[in-house]
């Protein structure tokens, strides 16, 4: 056995208290995984703690989401206890209230499939990393973590381990995608898990503020390098109009337009502040071009967050830089 599974079980096993986290701006993935992993727990008669920044919409299908709590109504003051970081491995990746209240943490798990990042910062000294970036997805990994040691896994924890796999393959359709994608959902659907629920509740569950939202980025759409490369952004003031809470990443839509290479997609979720979604067709990458700017994620899906004095300026000149890496 791996020496940092065996180090996970022996924790898992001997701490009681457990704070369950994921990235910024959290996803289907990142959330099932603390679920599935904070349904465990309470089988296990563990105090388990799923907190995030703020709570999607559409994600009332996944089993006990009700039990996830909000950082700002998380007010227990721990001492003992076990932090599982899920979907992310850096501290700069996860939302800062959150990062606060696990500084007193005994020990960090990592369990994350995104590439790991350059001078990647620790936690802490006492860390557990479980990383691998030809996963498809983290509640992938934890399924063979669960089934390594034969723990029970129940027809909720199923769902949402499927919910995780399907969300971040983009219905199996990803390069990420293999044959063990397929035998593990097989297998997910043997203990309960259904897939129309998961399918129905992800992607045929368009509300009309997403439309609206969706109908400015359409407006906005430009295309650099004769089609190669489509840009779109939300301003602060849009975000604002459009009283939009958690922004849906279209991105991913931006990349299903025949011959775009790279899909980008700007929004400024404060002022002066933007968040950057990249996609692309393989062969382009461009998890180089987040690592320029601090960020991180897949090699055809990434992202960061920027800083910015002006944002028309920052958009003018991210212009040239894209068409620049493009064309190297």
């Amino acid at each position: 056995m791996d020496q940092n599974l065996e180090k996970f079980f022996y924790i898992f096993e001997s701490f009681e208290n457990f704070v369950l986290i994921t990235h910024l701006n959290p996803d289907i993935d990142g959330i099932s995984s603390m679920l599935t992993l904070h349904n465990l727990l309470k089988l296990l008669n563990k105090n388990s703690f799923p907190l995030l920044e703020n709570i999607p919409e559409n994600i009332e299908f996944l089993p006990y989401s009700e039990d996830l709590i909000l950082v700002d109504n998380f007010n227990k003051s721990l001492e003992n206890f076990a932090t599982i970081i899920l979907d992310a491995h850096s501290p700069e990746r996860i939302f800062k209230k959150i990062y606060e209240k696990i500084l007193n943490s005994k020990v960090f798990i990592i369990i994350d499939h995104h590439q790991i990042e350059k001078n990647k910062k620790p936690f802490s000294e006492n860390e557990i990393t479980i990383i691998d970036p030809s996963a498809p997805s983290t509640t992938f990994l934890i399924y063979k973590i669960l089934k390594n040691k034969d723990f029970i896994i129940t027809p909720e924890m199923a769902q949402n381990l499927l919910a995780g796999l399907y969300f971040d393959t983009g219905c199996f359709k990803y390069e990420n995608v293999e044959e063990k994608t397929f035998l593990i959902a097989g297998e997910l659907c043997k203990l309960g898990a259904k897939p129309h629920l998961i399918a129905s509740h992800l992607f045929e569950n368009i509300s009309l503020k997403e439309i609206e939202t969706f109908k400015v980025i359409l407006n906005r759409l430009e295309f650099l390098e004769n089609g190669i490369i489509a840009i779109s952004y939300l301003t602060y003031e849009d975000i604002q109009n459009l009283g939009i809470k958690n922004l849906s990443d279209f991105s991913n839509f931006l990349r299903s337009i025949k011959g775009v290479k790279i899909s980008v997609l700007i929004k400024e979720i404060e002022k002066n502040i933007v968040s950057i979604s990249l996609r692309s067709r393989a062969p382009v990458e461009v998890l180089d071009l987040a690592k320029t700017f601090g960020g991180g994620g897949h090699k055809y899906a990434c992202g960061f967050k920027i800083k910015i004095e002006n944002f028309y300026e920052f958009l003018k000149k991210f212009k040239e830089i894209l068409k620049n890496y493009y064309g190297r």
